[in-house]
């Protein structure tokens, strides 16, 4: 088993998520979210964030902030887009010894907190190609502090690790525990996809979708399959969400890397995928 890094993208890469590729048992059924028959409209109007970037020239602005490593870039680009003519591009350089840690997100803050310390979002997400097998990427993180646990940032995640398949990832600091649930879906390449999330602060639960469909074993409330570190007893401790970070992060050695992302929405109720 090879160790891939971790760090939030307000902090220094530490520790990985180990073990081995597979489906994994679920801690949860993902379901609709929002308790209403059929799907989402995937209209974003009036929610927190719904944002498509075609706004933007250079760097995106409004509710986001670029957060990067020497090794990653966000710019606005026109090469792949979703809908209008832009996207947010994100690159990220490979690393150089001894330095592999590389983030190219982009940052909300204002929106927090949100009631219930809960949350649903939704982008369009465009890799040319997935990291290489064993590369612990992340692509959505939700962060922030658990004070009473004496835990100064805990980061929510999804992204993926083994045979370019896609995994739920849990970190904090202070009490060291950085833990996983691999699923057996793999990261979709060279094409469009929906990717929706759900966290959930008070009941420590996240779910995915992807392209409309619940991916079961990205499902995971208080714990999920191992941890690296046993800081926080095998137990995810969701945080009072401060931050959410989007794009593309690694952080060991990968071969450049290259993502766009458009049509963002966050909202406290399920939005859906665009029609």
């Amino acid at each position: 088993m090879g160790q891939a890094g971790s760090g939030s993208a307000s902090g220094s890469a530490a520790g990985g998520a180990l073990g081995q590729a597979g489906g994994g048992g679920a801690a949860g059924t993902a379901g609709s979210g929002n308790g209403s028959a059929g799907a989402p409209s995937g209209d974003c109007s009036g929610a927190l964030i719904c944002d498509d970037f075609e706004a933007y020239t250079g760097t995106p602005g409004g509710p986001w902030k670029v957060t990067k490593t020497s090794f990653g870039n966000v710019t606005i680009d026109g090469t792949q887009h979703r809908s209008g003519t832009k996207a947010v591009k994100f690159t990220t350089t490979g690393g150089k010894d001894p330095d592999f840690y590389q983030l190219a997100y982009i940052s909300a803050e204002k929106i927090f907190p949100v009631p219930n310390n809960a949350f649903y979002g939704r982008m369009m997400m465009y890799v040319t190609k997935a990291a290489n097998d064993g590369v612990h990427w992340t692509m959505i993180e939700g962060e922030g502090p658990v004070a009473a646990q004496g835990i100064s940032n805990a980061m929510v995640r999804y992204g993926g690790q083994h045979q370019q398949r896609l995994m739920a990832n849990y970190d904090s600091k202070d009490k060291a525990s950085d833990c996983w649930q691999h699923s057996a879906t793999k990261m979709p390449e060279a094409k469009w996809a929906c990717m929706e999330w759900y966290f959930d602060g008070a009941t420590n639960t996240q779910k995915f979708w992807l392209d409309g469909q619940a991916i079961a074993d990205l499902s995971v409330t208080n714990e999920g399959e191992d941890c690296v570190s046993q800081g926080t007893g095998g137990k995810w401790i969701y945080p009072s969400f401060a931050r959410l970070n989007l794009g593309w992060g690694t952080y060991v050695k990968d071969d450049p890397r290259e993502a766009w992302i458009d049509d963002v929405a966050v909202d406290t109720k399920r939005i859906g995928c665009p029609q």
